[in-house]
């Protein structure tokens, strides 16, 4: 996981991967507030971003999840979120496995899970097999915009 503030991508470039890099510098240029929900692409299928309002949950409705081939950027707009994080675990297996279809699977609570919460202008980093529960309501449940960056693994040299 790779944590920072998007203002300070101009300053961090030299030690974020080339493809985060760029992606977060796309964004600098964005207004999440006004962007329509969907999807839009910074280098076609290779790395392109959602715009989504999204419920934050309960830890009780939410669980751990990871992709494989994509790397996921998740950046807070309207209001904070509270993220777990836990490295991969090759013994746990998951308990919804929808990386075929969708590059993404659902875990059942992995060990040593931390917690981080993240304000409007953070950008969290998760790489492919890194367990990440985003979208967790800190102070009660609230709708978030907020945008995801999906970044291949063939941009990462992974």
């Amino acid at each position: 996981m790779i944590v920072g503030r998007i203002s300070d991508v101009a300053t961090q470039r030299g030690i974020l991967p080339g493809a985060v890099a760029r992606a977060l510098e796309a964004l600098q240029s964005v207004d999440l507030g006004t962007a329509t929900p969907g999807r839009y692409e910074i280098e076609g299928d290779k790395l392109f971003y959602t715009v989504q309002d999204i419920e934050l949950r309960t830890m009780a409705e939410s669980r751990a999840e990871a992709h494989l081939k994509y790397a996921d950027i998740q950046i807070p707009f309207s209001t904070g979120e509270r993220y777990g994080f836990a490295l991969p675990q090759p013994d746990l297996a998951p308990d919804d496995d929808q990386f075929e279809a969708k590059d993404l699977a659902f875990y059942p609570t992995p060990a040593g899970e931390s917690f981080i919460d993240a304000t409007p202008g953070t950008y969290l980093v998760f790489l492919p097999g890194e367990l990440h529960r985003p979208c967790l309501a800190i102070e009660g449940k609230a709708t978030i915009r907020k945008a995801i960056v999906k970044v291949h693994v063939s941009l990462l040299g992974l």
